[in-house]
């Protein structure tokens, strides 16, 4: 009997500390628990519910650096590279001097450079490949034949030898 009342005692105070742990850090209306949020979502690629969360975070925060960054990198994460250069261009303002978003936005760069130089290069190159015109069918009579190839053989020298 005894051992059931500790047993119950241990399961409610272990759901008591479950409930009091995800009272605290739910407070939604907090940027950073946006931002917690987001990161945890973006490390396993739901970079939908990043961009929302990261969303959420600029709106109750609007001048906050990261906030703007991680909203970029999730919207360059989803194809949406003119709304991550806005938000890195806004995060640039806000703190100049942040490597972590002075590194983002360089790759970001780096990355829509080389893939604007890609598309050109493409383009360039479905122009200047222009289909071969095709021959008009000729008559079989006025056809000449293919030149044929003769079999060359060679012979070992006298001595038994291999050249």
């Amino acid at each position: 009997m005894k051992r059931a009342f500790v047993t119950s005692g241990i399961v409610i105070a272990t759901l008591l500390l479950i409930v009091a742990g995800c009272g605290s850090s739910g407070d939604l209306s907090r940027a950073e628990t946006q931002r917690q949020f987001g990161v945890r979502m973006a490390k396993m690629n739901l970079w939908r519910e990043a961009m929302f969360r990261f969303q959420r975070a600029v709106q109750i925060q609007p001048d906050n650096a990261m906030a703007h960054s991680n909203l970029a990198v999730a919207y360059e994460a989803n194809g949406d590279f003119d709304g991550a250069l806005r938000e890195y261009r806004e995060a640039m303002r806000l703190d100049r001097s942040n490597s972590y978003i002075q590194k983002n936005y360089s790759r970001f760069v780096e990355f829509t450079q080389r893939s604007k130089k890609r598309a050109v290069a493409a383009a360039a190159a479905t122009t200047t490949a222009a289909p071969k015109p095709i021959a008009p069918a000729a008559d079989a009579s006025s056809q000449t034949p293919p030149p044929t190839t003769t079999d060359i053989t060679t012979t070992n020298p006298p001595d038994g030898g291999s050249r």
